[in-house]
């Protein structure tokens, strides 16, 4: 694996490769260490410059950027200099970076350097030699994020330093890591490219990058971008035009002309609302309505068969570049098809950690970049959330990984007799961060309504400049208890005046409103506080899978308030090693018991990979449901707030109204 911190985007030749022989050592000792190589400003196709293949342009966080000369040539070396701080310029004025950090000539000389390279170059003194002081380090990022295309509202975040906890993590400057920007601007010789990472790693903003570096690089190019979740592809649908326009697009944008963005099935009455159905009016084949017996697989087969039969000389492809989020929720077919369809690539993006429990092998790590550093939790949060979500804190574990595969999601594998600690290494965006007086996460047991007022205050307190839509209220049960968040919500308004967003209608953040909600509705959110609520510590996979995916929404902090505390002191004994000693403290399963928790995930797959109704009449056989009240259930699930394929939720439904549909 490559280092994920460090990015080459120079082409080797003769003059430059020993030098870049000698960073990529330098790195393996120094993993920890933020290091762009660079000729040109990335993602900028206009400049180029005749001395680049003679230079290296080293930009790494805290230190002034390093031009090196590789061949001594003093006046054409100046031009280029002079040339290139004239396009970063352009850069800080088209991207409002100038009014704040002002014009070159007043920060060249303190954030920039010119140096020779000689046979042999010391890269530990040359950083050493150019390390910044604190007042100046803000600013020598901010010239970074410009250079590697990671573009940051400098009107909202600032140029000064921040004061608070809140304000630093919410001003953070985001600067793309290495695995983040080769997926940008790598050119891949396979044709269809995949991203893992975690929650909270930026796959989608990604996946927006890369879109604009398509869709601007040719004036033909027709684009689909595709997820399987509607207000997910609601949401898509709506951020595009923003973030071209804070990109500075000039091209506009030609909807459902050179570009689609919609889910992947769609209407049959409008041939643009879903990729499936684009492709069925493309090819001319008759549109599958969404029924119990009809799922991914079957439609986009029918469609790879269609296309797989048509003769050469028939055959034309659909599309140019196919994008697709969330790839834990398709089958394989789709991906075989998008890449028969699509002329050039196919981009696929998901979380390696909701994968986990479909692909636990290893040739699941072939992907072309895995994404392992998450940005968006802090990380005492994000192993406390792992750990409950895969069991690691009891006996009995829901998931188990090969040294391999841990490496993959980011920890490091340390063993000390039976038991193993798990840690991470510290992320840019906390690590100067005096967070040991904050606690991350924090476990209550949850009496009343009254608790989370006491919470709210409890942030408002530590956190003066806190609003509303900085803080998300999330209910795990089984169906929306519509009645309690009107309470919540009117006790919410009465003791802070702030209103409620509703997220299962809304299914987005509202400015000013505090986000409430359960589960199903929070995809692709984020907030700085979240407070979870739950009935008990459920013993599932599915649960246990939601219930990480809702503490990793936090950037700050997130509160787990569990009704029924029962067995809940083993979960807090694991939190406090975590805030002690940075690391998850577990005991590795036995052989004999990982292979009962690969069966259990084999025969959790089994449900999901049958057809809904398949997994409908199992669950009315068991239940000795009669025929007549199957209609009524099958009716009601549809209407009803559970995820489908969620055997508990779904049995618990049957059974609360059985005496209702069945008289």
């Amino acid at each position: 694996m490559e280092n994920s911190l460090f990015f080459n985007h120079i082409l080797e030749n003769e003059t430059n490769k020993n030098i870049i022989q000698e960073f990529k050592r330098y790195v393996d000792s120094n993993p920890n260490e933020q290091i762009y190589l660079i000729t040109a400003p990335l993602g900028e196709q206009k400049y180029e410059y005749e001395y680049e293949k003679n230079a290296i342009i080293i930009l790494s966080p805290k230190h002034r950027i390093i031009f090196l000369d590789l061949i001594n040539d003093e006046d054409k070396f100046d031009e280029y200099y002079e040339d290139f701080m004239e396009d970063l310029s352009s850069l800080s004025d088209k991207f409002n970076y100038k009014q704040f950090i002002g014009r070159p000539r007043k920060w060249k000389s303190e954030l920039t350097t010119q140096e020779i390279y000689k046979e042999k170059l010391n890269l530990e003194k040359l950083f050493k030699d150019n390390l910044l002081p604190n007042n100046l380090k803000r600013k020598n990022e901010l010239l970074i994020s410009l250079l590697i295309g990671s573009i940051n509202n400098i009107e909202t975040i600032g140029v000064n330093t921040p004061e608070s906890l809140l304000e630093k993590v919410k001003n953070n400057i985001i600067l793309f890591d290495g695995d983040q920007t080769r997926f940008i601007y790598k050119d891949f010789s396979n044709k269809t490219v995949s991203i893992q990472g975690l929650s909270g790693t930026g796959k989608t903003e990604l996946l927006l990058h890369k879109l604009k570096e398509l869709y601007t690089s040719n004036e033909d190019t027709k684009i689909f971008f595709t997820c399987h979740n509607i207000a997910l592809s609601n949401t898509l649908k709506g951020r595009i035009p923003n973030f071209f326009n804070f990109m500075k697009v000039e091209k506009q944008i030609e909807w459902n002309k050179r570009l689609w963005v919609d889910r992947a099935w769609g209407s049959q009455r409008d041939k643009n609302s879903g990729l499936y159905s684009y492709l069925c009016n493309f090819y001319g084949i008759p549109f599958l309505r969404y029924s119990y017996t009809n799922d991914y697989k079957k439609i986009f087969s029918q469609v790879l068969d269609h296309v797989n039969q048509l003769k050469e000389d028939e055959f034309e492809y659909a599309l140019d570049y196919i994008l697709i989020d969330e790839r834990q929720d398709f089958p394989n077919v789709f991906f075989d098809l998008c890449e028969k369809i699509a002329r050039k690539k196919v981009y696929i993006a998901g979380d390696i950690f909701q994968d986990i429990f479909e692909n636990t092998q290893e040739t699941e790590l072939k992907v072309d970049v895995i994404l392992n550093r998450c940005y968006r939790t802090d990380p005492r949060t994000l192993m406390f959330a792992h750990a409950i979500g895969m069991g690691l804190f009891e006996k009995k574990k829901f998931n188990w990984l090969s040294n391999e595969y841990w490496k993959a999601i980011g920890y490091n594998t340390i063993r000390n007799d039976k038991h193993i600690c798990l840690s991470r290494e510290p992320i840019r965006r906390f690590e100067e961060l005096n967070t040991e007086e904050t606690p991350s996460m924090i476990i209550q047991k949850y009496d009343n309504i009254d608790q989370i007022i006491t919470v709210l205050k409890e942030i408002k307190t530590n956190n003066p400049t806190v609003i509303p839509d900085d803080i998300a209220i999330i209910t795990l049960f089984d169906k929306i208890p519509y009645e309690y968040i009107d309470k919540l919500g009117y006790k919410i308004f009465e003791e802070f005046g702030w209103d409620i967003n509703r997220g299962f209608d809304s299914r987005q953040k509202i400015k000013n409103q505090l986000f409430l909600s359960n589960q199903n509705h929070i995809k692709g959110l984020e907030f700085p506080f979240v407070v979870c609520i739950t009935p008990k510590i459920k013993g599932n996979i599915r649960y246990r899978n939601s219930l990480y995916t809702m503490l990793t929404r936090s950037f700050i902090q997130s509160y787990l308030l569990v009704k029924d505390d029962y067995g809940i002191d083993i979960q807090k004994k694991g939190l406090e090693i975590i805030n002690k000693k940075l690391c998850i403290k577990t005991v590795e399963p036995t052989r004999e018991e990982q292979e009962d928790i690969k069966n259990t995930i084999i025969e959790l797959q089994k449900e999901v990979h049958i057809s809904y109704k398949d997994f409908l009449t199992k669950i009315f056989n068991d239940l000795k449901i009669d025929s007549l009240c199957r209609k009524k259930f099958e009716k009601s699930l549809v209407d009803a707030e559970i995820e489908k394929f969620d055997k508990d939720a779904t049995i618990d439904f049957i059974k609360t109204n059985k005496r209702f549909f069945c008289k």
